[in-house]
């Protein structure tokens, strides 16, 4: 089956895009806290920080929330494929627990900076599922599953599901959530601009300095503070940069596409299977839309356009998807021990900090990022935050074998 594609390869969450709304800094300013990136990350250790009464600016090299958050599937979930087992594994009970434990935390986090900032998101309530139509793998779901309640996680084993083909085996996880990640970022910056904070737009980071105080550049103004956030991809400079994070770290390009169904799912589905991949039914007024996303490899490694082939093929076999009407590829950092990589930029730095490596899991990780980098500005180095530090050993160790992993996918 082919069906044509749109010319545009646009993002489904971009539709309600804008005009650039904030200006470029063209002076030198002096805050507390200045965030380098402003996708969903960098808008919400923004406003975190700016509760604790900090005061903030945020810098973007284009506009806000273009990058890799306009991407995104729209899943807000503790549940991130088949991880719990494998994680508890390598880093035990007790770690496991504070990684179950931050995430339940930022999930209840998110819902409560929606519901009281009254934030128009198009928040939902939905369960997550990873499932598998490959009986041979009943009992790692099983497992998992096990594994996921005993961290005291939504988790429960199901074998009975909506969708329109015979699962073998699923881990629910209840009660996760999907949003518009594009409004929501808007919104968390007009209440960042409201509360006396700064956003810049089309201003990038050419320098910083980790002395104190510590400084940003931009090519026309700079910022003095405090404290740095980076929260996009980290820098060449200061030092050795993006080529040093290659060690603990690896890029990942996936893609999605979306047209309208009739199809009345719910929930949020996401498989290891190779024949199957990531599902995501949303509403859009009285319309439906089916998102399907999945084929990653590593970046310059595969064909774009055949690659979301397969995923309109898959979205008309299964959801009488007619017509795509969007496609779009996003790349994702993955640490490559699976943790998130939180903290000091580097193991020496002063007061530079950084969030990545979020393995396609930045929106309900950017809660967790906030609350690390809130936590690590306190002067309050958690065993949390330790779990989660850049720079890790068990990042760097599990390189050969990630890297083994990617080139077969």
């Amino acid at each position: 089956m082919h069906y044509p594609f749109p010319d545009n390869s646009g993002s489904y969450w971009l539709k309600d895009s804008t005009k650039p709304l904030y200006p470029q800094l063209k002076n030198d300013i002096e805050v507390d806290v200045v965030v380098v990136g402003a996708g969903i990350t960098g808008l919400t250790i923004a406003y975190v920080l700016m509760q604790t009464g900090l005061s903030v600016a945020v810098v973007e090299r284009r506009t806000l929330a273009s990058g890799t958050t306009s991407g995104t599937t729209g899943k807000v979930t503790s549940q991130h494929g088949l991880v719990y087992v494998e994680l508890v594994r390598q880093f035990g009970q007790a770690n496991m627990q504070r990684y179950a434990n931050i995430y339940t935390q930022a999930m209840h986090d998110i819902e409560l900076l929606v519901q009281t900032e009254r934030i128009d998101c198009e928040w939902s309530k939905q369960d997550n599922y990873v499932y598998t139509t490959d009986v041979a793998k009943t009992r790692q779901f099983k497992e998992e599953a096990e594994v996921a309640v005993a961290l005291g996680l939504p988790a429960s084993f199901e074998t009975d599901l909506q969708l329109p083909f015979k699962v073998q085996a699923a881990v629910k996880f209840a009660d996760q959530a999907r949003f518009n990640s594009y409004k929501y970022c808007h919104e968390l910056a007009k209440r960042i601009v409201s509360n006396s904070g700064h956003v810049f737009e089309y201003s990038k980071a050419i320098s910083f300095r980790d002395d104190t105080p510590a400084q940003v550049k931009t090519e026309h103004g700079s910022i003095t503070a405090k404290h740095i956030v980076v929260a996009t991809l980290v820098p060449t400079l200061p030092l050795i940069g993006r080529v040093s994070y290659g060690l603990f770290e690896s890029p990942q390009t996936s893609y999605i596409v979306a047209g309208k169904t009739d199809s009345p799912l719910r929930g949020m589905y996401i498989s290891p299977d190779k024949d199957h991949y990531s599902i995501l039914p949303v509403q859009n007024d009285d319309e439906h839309y089916m998102l399907i996303g999945g084929e990653g490899h590593l970046p310059g490694l595969g064909q774009s356009q055949s690659r979301q082939q397969k995923l309109a093929d898959y979205a008309a076999r299964w959801f009488d998807v007619k017509n795509i009407e969007y496609r779009w590829s996003a790349m994702d950092y993955t640490a490559y021990d699976k943790l998130p990589l939180i903290g000091k930029l580097y193991p020496w730095s002063k007061h530079i900090y950084a969030a990545s490596g979020f393995k396609k899991w930045g929106l309900s990780s950017s809660m967790v990022a906030a609350i690390i980098i809130r936590d690590l500005t306190n002067g309050n180095n958690t065993p949390t935050a330790h779990l989660f530090r850049t720079y890790r050993a068990s990042a760097l160790l599990a390189l050969p074998k990630r890297i083994i992993s990617s080139l077969r996918n």
